[in-house]
C-alpha cells in the first residue's frame, strides 16, 4: 500500500461505509485526542501529528470524524 498523503483541511476525501463508498471535504484536523457529539452519540479518535483525526462534512451535510487512515484524499 502506498503512504497516505497529507490529508489538510479542505481536502475532499472519500471513505467506505458498509457496502458503498463516502464523499466529504474536511473541515478541521485534530493532531490531539478529539471526542464530538454528533447527533446524540460521543464519537472518540484518538490523534497525533503523524495520525490526525479529521472532521468531514458529508455530501449528504451530515458530519463524521475518521483517522487519516480510514479516508483516501480524492486527486484532482
Amino acid at each position: 500500500m502506498a503512504a497516505k498523503a497529507k490529508v489538510k483541511t479542505g481536502d475532499d476525501v472519500t471513505y467506505k461505509w458498509g457496502t458503498g463508498t463516502v464523499e466529504g471535504s474536511v473541515t478541521k484536523v485534530h493532531t490531539q485526542d478529539v471526542e464530538k457529539t454528533i447527533k446524540g452519540s460521543t464519537v472518540k479518535r484518538e490523534a497525533s501529528k503523524a495520525e490526525p483525526a479529521l472532521e468531514i462534512k458529508t455530501a449528504t451535510g451530515r458530519t463524521v470524524l475518521k483517522s487519516t487512515s480510514e479516508v483516501t484524499v480524492k486527486s484532482a
